[in-house]
Parts: C-alpha cells; structure tokens; sequence
C-alpha cells in the first residue's frame, strides 16, 4: 500500500483545510490560549462527558480522544481540524470548483459565532465538532452512493445525535439545498425525487438507530432521560400540539434573521447581507435562465415544497422538544445559509466561463452581470467573515473580562469568610450566588454583540454555590463546604435570619447562625421593590 502525498495537494483538499485552520486561529486563539471559563465550566475541570441521560450516549467516546481534562488548547485545535474536515466534506459535497469559494465556505464555517458560542463551554467542542463532521458526511455519503451510501449516512448521523442533537438540523438544512440546487440545475424529476427518497431514508433510519442506542445504553445503566432541555420528551408531539409548534418554528426562523445579532449585528453585516442575498437571487435567476429550468411548472412546484420545508429543517430541534431553550449553540446549522450563497455563485460562474468559451462572440456583447454578482457575493462574504471574528473575539474579550471580574469579587468574599470571628475550615456554607446588582453596577461593555452568544455573556461567571466553591478552590486555593442539600438551601433562605442580613460588601453581609456560614451576596426576590 503507497501513500499518495498529491491526495493532500488537491486544491479540494488544502484550500479548505488551510483556510479553515487559518482563520480559526485568527478568530479563536484568544480562547484557547487563555483560561476563559463559564459557569458550567466550574463543574466541568474534569467530566467522563457520560449525557447518556441529555440523549448524548456518544458524547463521552469521542470527547475521551482528547481526555475528559478541560485542556483549551487540545481540545481548541482539536475542534479546528474537525471543522476542517466538515468544510473539505462541504467542498465535495456541494461540488466546488473554485479556489476562493473553497476558501470563503471555510473561513464562513470556522469564524461563525456559534463556533465562539460553543467555544464558552469548550471542555466539549471538540465532541460537538466532530459530530458536526459526522452530520455532513451523513448527507455526502447518502449523495455519492447510491445503493449503500444512504445506510453509512444513517449510522454517521446516529452517530452526531448521540453526541449533539442540534446537529440533525445541519443534515436536513444539506439535503433540502442540494435537492434545490437540483431542481435549479433542470435535473430530471425522477432523479430528484428518488434522492430525496434517499435523503428521507438516510433519516428515518439514522433517528431510529439513535433512539435504540440510547434505550439500550439507559437500560444499562439505569438511568432515565433528563427532563432539562425538554430531553425527556424528545420526540414525543402529540396531534393537538403540532400546529402550534409549526407556527413557532416559522416565528423564531424569521426572529432569528431579524434579532439573532449574527447576521444583521451592525451597519456592516447588514451591507454584508444585503451583498449575499442581491448576489444569491440574481444569480438564482440566471442560473435557471441558463439551465432552462423556469420552463418547468413542477420544478418551481418542488423549489416552493422545499424552500418552505426550509424553517422546519433549521429548527427542527423546536419539534423535538418544544420546551428546548433554543441558544446559539444550537444554531450552527445557519452559518449554511451564507454558503449556499457561495456555493450557487459558484455554480454559475463555472457555467458562465465555460458558455463564454463556447461563444467567445456573444461575450463581448454580453453584460457581465455573472461576474459582477460573483465579485459582489466575494465581498459580502468576506465583510461578514470579517464581522464573524470580529464578534468571536468580542465575546472572548468579555469572557475575560468576566473572569478577572469574578476572580477579584470572590477573593473579597473568600477574605471575609476568613476573617470571620468563629469559622473554621469545613463548616457549613450557606451560599446561594447570584450578585446584587445594586452593590455592583452593570460593567459589561460587550452586551450589545455578545447578547446572542450564550455562555460568553454578563459580569458574573458564577451564579450558584457550588460554582463559587469550584471557583474559590481551583482559583483561590480556598476550601469551602457549601450546602447543596435544596431542602435545607429553601429552608435558610426564607429565614429571618437570612432576610435581616444586607447583601455583600456590606458589614453584615457574612455571618455565622446556629453553627453554619451565611454568604449573602444578593437581594431575594421578595425584597425588591421594598
């Protein structure tokens, strides 16, 4: 068996690879170079990653590649290359010829800020990642192979929902644009609606293959789904519910376009849009012009049932479990939006040049409106590439600041409980955290660019005691035995004790009652407005 060192000079493979890495570095370094941890990367130093009970029974096997330790840089550079891979599997899947299309699907892919957003919780990007990878292969190898490719792609994409559920929507979002582009491209109907089969096929048996998994792997274990996230009702829509979930799906895919802050976040992502989608519906228009398809009723027929299939694909999570908190996160299947975009401009410039070389006469009577569609679509992408890292680095910025921030409020709070007249190491610790904002004005900067991406958000990065106890002793080498029981936790904090008492910094802040430590660190909520 020969290594063939030209497979890895391919421009299909190098362009997307070394774009992807490049401009992953450009916009992720700050987070994995630095310690920028969130609240739940407090309980989270060192995790086996075992979700079997959130539906993620593969989570733990492909996070344990770069061990179960939260290691930034690993598991960042980790999460890099698996994002290199998924854009070579773009390249192939959709077919790109051009070298600064491969580069600007990849770079579009890496800077998008869900990456960012996922990147807050980064002890397990890397699992995410490479599931991310395993939903687009699901779609290529279902494309590429007729006769087995459809069964491969069902077990890679049980695979992906084992380790992310989100994922499936970025397969759903692959196979509609490829039956589009199909129909754009006057494909014949019966090719069409037999790979549609197929897509439908590698689906229903990819979902079913994850929900056996995961009954076997709770059997096992003797565990039952979690009802956080909705998870223990996943797939679960009964009749009376699936218009009113329909009707939510369609409202927060056009929120999310109107106010997600991803996409239209300032002057220059809106002009960024506004180049995308002039270039995409223009180009749209000739490609069918070229191709003859606005000849066919039923292709428009089919464009209509799949563009509007479109938001249920995007949101299918919102299907699965209504009660889903549906954050950045979840929502990487959008970055594919603005690469159809690059994609079909693509497509129709390869059809372009090669009429012209057929007819080097009619050329030079012809508007260049394709090549100009093509510079303006080059320019939208690189203005909102440009705007992605920019938003990315913002957020680390505010994870750092929020870090610095929490470090120096709990080594007040950690001095206080010390000089405490009658405590020791090992009492009890009632401790309920979250600030007062009242003592400790709002100082985050970044709200109106990092609103969107959850986990790099607010002042604050500890909000419950056993995160402060997380904090103070991986951080501040201090010790502290909080209460966790909540019966107890109720209990104190509806005492009178508890209520007389100002919240931190103020002198009665911290004391001790009947053998236990009380932190009081914020106003309860039956105190405000008093």
């Amino acid at each position: 068996m020969t290594f063939d060192k030209k497979f890895f000079r391919q421009p299909k493979i190098a362009i997307p690879f070394l774009s992807a890495v490049t401009v992953g570095l450009l916009a992720h370094f700050p987070v994995m170079s630095s310690n920028l941890p969130n609240a739940d990367a407090m309980s989270n130093f060192y995790f086996d990653q075992n979700m079997v009970t959130s539906g993620r029974w593969f989570l733990t096997v492909v996070c344990g590649i770069s061990s179960y330790f939260d290691l930034k840089w690993v598991i960042g550079v980790l999460s890099i290359l698996y994002l290199a891979l998924s854009a070579i599997l773009l390249t192939e899947f959709f077919e790109i010829k051009d070298k600064i299309a491969m580069g600007l699907v990849s770079a579009l892919l890496v800077s998008f800020p869900a990456v960012a957003a996922t990147f807050a919780y980064m002890y397990t990007a890397d699992g995410y990642y490479l599931a991310f990878s395993f939903s687009v292969l699901a779609a290529l190898l279902t494309k590429k192979y007729k006769k087995s490719g459809w069964a491969l792609g069902a077990l890679l994409l049980s695979l992906s929902m084992g380790t992310y559920q989100a994922y499936l929507a970025a397969t759903i979002l692959l196979c509609l644009f490829d039956l589009i582009l199909l129909c754009m491209e006057n494909r014949q109907v019966k090719e069409i609606l037999f790979l549609g089969l197929r897509y439908l096929g590698m689906g229903v048996l990819g979902g079913i293959l994850y929900f056996v998994v995961l009954k076997i792997c709770l059997a096992a274990q003797g565990k039952v789904l979690d009802t956080y996230q909705g998870i223990s009702s996943m797939g679960k829509m009964p009749l009376s519910e699936i218009p009113g979930r329909i009707l939510e799906v369609y409202r927060d895919f056009g929120g999310f376009i109107r106010n997600g802050k991803v996409f239209y976040l300032n002057g220059f992502s809106f002009v960024s849009m506004v180049l995308l989608t002039v270039a995409f519906i223009g180009l749209a228009v000739v490609y069918m012009a070229y191709t003859k398809a606005y000849k066919k009723w039923v292709l428009w027929l089919l464009i209509f049932v799949f563009v509007m299939m479109l938001p249920l694909g995007t949101n299918v999570i919102l299907l699965i479990s209504s009660e889903a908190f549906y954050h950045l996160l979840m929502r990487m299947q959008w970055v594919l939006y603005p690469i159809l975009a690059v994609v079909l401009t693509d497509r129709v410039l390869a059809l372009y040049e090669e009429r012209s070389r057929e007819k080097k006469e009619e050329k030079k009577k012809r508007i260049h409106f394709v090549p100009t569609a093509a510079l303006l679509a080059a320019a939208g992408s690189l203005f909102l590439i440009w705007q992605f890292v920019l938003a990315d680095n913002i957020a680390y910025f505010n994870m750092n600041e929020r870090y610095e921030k929490t470090y120096a409020y709990l080594l007040r709070i950690a001095d206080r409980i010390e000089q405490t007249e009658g405590y020791y190491t090992g009492m009890p610790v009632m401790m309920i955290g979250v600030v007062d904002e009242a003592k400790y004005p709002k100082t985050d900067i970044t709200g109106d660019v990092t609103e969107r991406i959850y986990g790099a958000t607010g002042d604050i990065l500890v909000y419950k005691g056993e995160q402060y106890k997380a904090f103070m002793e991986h951080y501040l080498n201090v010790s502290l035995n909080v209460i966790t029981d909540e019966d107890k936790i109720v209990e104190i904090y509806n005492s009178d004790a508890y209520r007389e008492m100002d919240s931190f910094p103020a002198k009665d802040s911290i004391k001790i009652v009947d053998g236990v430590l009380y932190v009081k660190t914020e106003v309860p909520e039956w105190a405000v407005g008093e």
